[in-house]
């Protein structure tokens, strides 16, 4: 196994055009090399699933069925897990959760309020808005920053979204 203070991991869950959930995570070296892969099968939910878990629908899924289930079954243990979806951030995990996005994407004020007084928000030097669950050390900001000098941070996002759609089309 890799060193874990050496691994990104990148985690997405999202909506397909047939309204199906899937879900991938990839770790990645600090390079943004790949060196695991898992990702969910299709979740569709039922007319009677949507009845009964209303607007509750989404989180329950994307969270508590597709996110926790792929990060259980990682090998490879990465020092942060990005996400791109704010809603991801009350996956619970040993692993920190970080949302990391570009400065000028700021969150809209409705979700601002609801994290505020639970997660750890800060500015990396390289432009970035990073929101954690727990908080970062400054030396875990400067690993960071770091990478995000070396390589596009949030390009593997990209790659992961195109290989679920590939999986997706396949099946």
């Amino acid at each position: 196994m890799s060193d874990a203070n050496m691994t990104l991991g990148y985690l997405i869950v999202t909506r397909t055009q047939d309204n199906e959930y899937i879900g991938g995570i990839m770790v990645t070296d600090p390079y943004a090399i790949p060196v695991e892969f898992k990702y969910s099968e299709p979740i569709k939910p039922t007319g009677l699933q949507k009845i009964l878990y209303g607007n509750s629908i989404e989180k329950y899924l994307m969270v508590d069925v597709i996110a926790k289930k792929l990060l259980q079954n990682i090998e490879e243990k990465p020092k942060f897990i990005l996400i791109d979806d704010t809603r991801l951030i009350e996956v619970q995990s040993k692993i920190p959760i970080i949302h990391i996005a570009l400065s000028s994407k700021n969150l809209d004020d409705n979700q601002e309020e609801r994290l505020r007084d639970e997660l750890n928000r800060e500015t990396l030097q390289s432009g970035f808005d990073v929101l954690c669950e727990g908080s970062l050390t400054s030396d875990d900001g400067k690993w960071l920053n770091k990478i995000s000098e070396e390589i596009d941070i949030l390009e593997p996002f990209r790659r992961l979204k195109e290989a679920l759609s590939y999986v997706c089309s396949e099946e």
